[in-house]
């Protein structure tokens, strides 16, 4: 995705990128994201969201 969305000269993210390995500690006993993951999702989300106002118009 990352090449064809650069031949349409559209920036893409370098950083952050996540790989997600889903194993027990991903989810809690209610179904609900683990704690561990859950801060490690909103770094990413916090970062993202960073980049796409960097780039907004």
């Amino acid at each position: 995705m990352r090449n064809i969305l650069a031949t349409l000269d559209m920036p893409t993210p370098r950083q952050p990128e996540a790989f997600i390995h889903v194993k027990d500690e991903l989810f809690d006993e209610a179904g609900d994201i683990g704690t561990a993951s859950k801060k490690f999702l909103q770094n990413w989300m916090d970062h993202y969201v960073a980049w796409v106002k960097m780039h907004a118009v």
